[in-house]
């Protein structure tokens, strides 16, 4: 039989294949086009990947409303499946156009992983939010550092589209494991009574699109650095490819040494100062970044970036978490399509800033940006911050 504590390693190997599997190619793109389609057009991969990052925006709160009227579980299921026949598709694929089609019905199915990560914030409990969100973005940035090592392996084979075939089995694989290890998982909550629910409601939908608009700008601006990253120290700073590869990966490794104390701070009565001085070093880490004169200083910067993305971030979706109550999956599943909105307008933001000014440009806008985030968030997000007695007594009358 199989064992509870087995299911909270599943939920993160999915999270980490998921992650993996999405990483894996997206910094290879052009030279992936190029070989199997013959395509050298730069324009069609930011074509691709703004589709690609649409579908995700409209999937994901689908999944959502979803996980309200079924198991997150048969979601999974359902995800899977239809991921197994898309990637089977894609290594069959002759044409762009068909790959294109088949990228975004699987991005639809893989959309529902989304709902784990709620999932596993509402098993954990109040007092292990923190400890399982620092394990996330551990595994998280952990599968983002072997995904773009793989990749650059991937785009070296004679046919790279047969990977999605061998993706396609370990989808099979993977519903087995979960479908073996999820047998006594149960995603049902209890009903909020019917004469709190439209207030509640209100409350939710002010709250989460104060927060998501700010998700939608914190992302926005920690990835209009990413497009131009490698150019920007090849050129400026005069690196090798490999060089710039090893400085684009220290964040994520950053990410990984924050984790013991994600797990330690993230009490939601100290969110709103951990995310203010998490913010603020943030800000002046990325201004840092943005100062072409020193390979030093770039370095630094990109140390000190890593490490305080992670501790605003999981601050962030702590305070999400913790303000959503029994709306948790929906509202994250909401909140994620706000951050894929921002992965939608970063790429734009980046090009504009470039052809305007330089290659750092990019740095300084998003520096200035996490700062107005800052102000926005202190006097906005955080205002009705309750306190905890507060709080008891409101959870006591909605009971």
């Amino acid at each position: 039989m199989t064992s509870n504590k087995a299911i909270q390693p599943m939920l993160f190997f999915l999270i980490f294949y998921l992650v993996f599997t999405d990483v894996a190619l997206s910094p290879f793109y052009p030279q992936f086009f190029e070989k199997v389609f013959g395509i050298v057009d730069l324009e069609f991969t930011a074509f691709y990947i703004f589709i690609a990052r649409l579908t995700v925006v409209i999937a994901v709160p689908i999944w959502g409303v979803l996980s309200k009227y079924f198991e997150i579980k048969h979601l999974l299921y359902t995800g899977q499946w239809i991921s197994v026949v898309m990637m089977l598709g894609m290594g069959g694929a002759e044409h762009v156009t068909s790959f294109v089609i088949f990228t975004v019905l699987l991005l639809i199915g893989k959309s529902s992983f989304f709902l784990i990560y709620p999932l596993l914030i509402e098993r954990s409990g109040e007092d292990k939010r923190s400890a399982v969100v620092g394990t996330y973005h551990m595994v998280f940035h952990g599968a983002i550092i072997l995904g773009t090592l793989s990749g650059a392996w991937i785009i070296k084979l004679d046919e790279p589209l047969f990977v999605f075939y061998g993706l396609a089995a370990i989808e099979i694989i993977l519903w087995f494991m979960g479908w073996f290890t999820f047998r006594k998982l149960s995603s049902r909550k209890k009903a909020v009574p019917k004469k709190d629910s439209v207030q509640l409601a209100g409350r939710n939908i002010h709250f989460l699109l104060t927060i998501g608009l700010i998700i939608l700008a914190f992302h926005a601006a920690n990835n209009m650095i990413r497009p131009y990253f490698t150019t920007y120290t090849i050129q400026d700073f005069q690196l090798s490819f490999v060089e710039s590869s090893v400085l684009f990966l220290i964040p994520s490794v950053m990410a990984i040494i924050a984790y013991p104390l994600i797990r330690k701070i993230m009490l939601p009565q100290k969110l709103p100062v951990i995310f203010a001085v998490a913010l603020g070093i943030l800000s002046i880490s990325l201004f840092l970044q943005g100062m072409p004169s020193s390979l030093i200083i770039l370095c630094i910067g990109r140390v000190f970036y890593g490490f305080f993305l992670a501790i605003a971030q999981s601050a962030l979706e702590v305070y999400l978490f913790h303000k959503s109550n029994d709306q948790l999956s929906l509202n994250y599943s909401i909140a994620s399509s706000f951050q894929n909105a921002g992965l939608l307008v970063a790429p734009i933001l980046a090009s504009t800033s470039v052809l305007t000014y330089n290659l750092a440009a990019p740095f300084v806008f998003a520096g200035a940006i996490c700062l107005f985030i800052l102000l926005v968030a202190h006097l906005i997000l955080f205002k009705d911050t309750k306190s905890p007695v507060k709080e008891v007594a409101l959870e006591k009358d909605i009971v």
